[in-house]
């Protein structure tokens, strides 16, 4: 348990909506900074829609809070620091943003990318707080922007390859593949019915959404790893326009209702069909099947 006023911490600072290479890189600089100085590691970040609520609109966001906090403990910090978007921490001053959180942690380091902003209208970027740790006697370092060949990798590059189904550059940016956690619940077991059971989980309505289609993927059982036929967006074989997801698991028999699985996602195999019969599903389902099995779904 860390003791956030007596051991010295380095504070990641960013949204890390997506929890990318280059979130992923700012972090890492923040671990060689802590052990450098025998320190923890913070990272700050916001629990819920951040910008979102800054704008005025209904932006969806790549990843859940509770997805991104799973993602950003896998890369072994020692704590989280998830600041509330509401009216009151949003109005903070770039002054007083800082000393909130020189006033919860000993901060003896800062670590941000150079594009970062904070405090109440994003007012204060790098150079002031170059001049604020300055003052105070901690460390900053500013972490250069990760790029592509062509752009920098950024949310809103993610976004967009999401909505084209480019899995695997997305997974390639993000440095893991894209997953989606949820709740299993029971449906009209339909999947079941023709000798195809799938899982199924609603989609976070405030998750931005992937390219219709089907995907293969993977799913962790009791700690046995399952090829899966994961199926996003509407049953128009059905008349269904609801967006959710269905995933046959290979190999798998069970019974999932009400618990919580995590899907990985690793690449595009077609897009969504409307069939004439459930018979034509279910030989594109066996089709789908052998292709998984085979790895053939490029």
């Amino acid at each position: 348990m860390l003791d956030k006023q007596l051991e010295p911490v380095v504070i990641a600072l960013g949204y890390f909506d997506s929890v990318h290479l280059g979130h992923q890189k700012v972090i890492n600089n923040a671990q060689v900074l802590a052990k450098n100085k025998g320190a923890k590691v913070v990272v700050f970040t916001f629990k819920g829609n951040l910008k979102g609520v800054l704008n005025g609109e209904k932006e969806k966001t790549v990843f859940t809070w509770q997805e991104r906090e799973k993602f950003i403990k896998d890369l072994g910090v020692d704590d989280i620091y998830f600041a509330p978007t509401n009216r009151e921490f949003l109005s903070l001053s770039k002054k007083e943003f800082l000393d909130k959180l020189c006033s919860a942690y000993k901060v003896v380091g800062f670590v941000s990318g150079k594009d970062y902003r904070f405090g109440k209208f994003g007012e204060g970027g790098v150079s002031y707080l170059s001049e604020y740790a300055k003052d105070k006697g901690i460390t900053y370092l500013i972490v250069d922007t990760l790029s592509t060949k062509s752009e920098k990798i950024s949310t809103t590059l993610i976004k967009s390859l999401l909505s084209d189904g480019k899995i695997k550059e997305v997974n390639a940016l993000l440095g893991r593949k894209y997953s989606i956690t949820g709740e299993v619940f029971a449906d009209r077991k339909v999947g079941r019915a023709i000798g195809y059971p799938t899982l199924n989980i609603k989609v976070d309505k405030d998750k931005h959404g992937l390219k219709d289609g089907v995907y293969f993927g993977d799913v962790t059982l009791d700690g046995i790893k399952y090829g899966a036929v994961i199926n996003y967006g509407a049953r128009p074989t059905y008349g269904l326009e609801e967006k959710l997801i269905e995933a046959h698991v290979i190999d798998f028999s069970g019974d999932l209702y009400g618990k919580t699985v995590t899907l990985f996602f690793n690449a595009f195999m077609r897009e969504v069909k409307k069939f004439d019969s459930e018979e034509q599903l279910k030989e594109q389902l066996k089709a789908d099947v052998k292709s998984v099995r085979d790895g053939n779904y490029d």
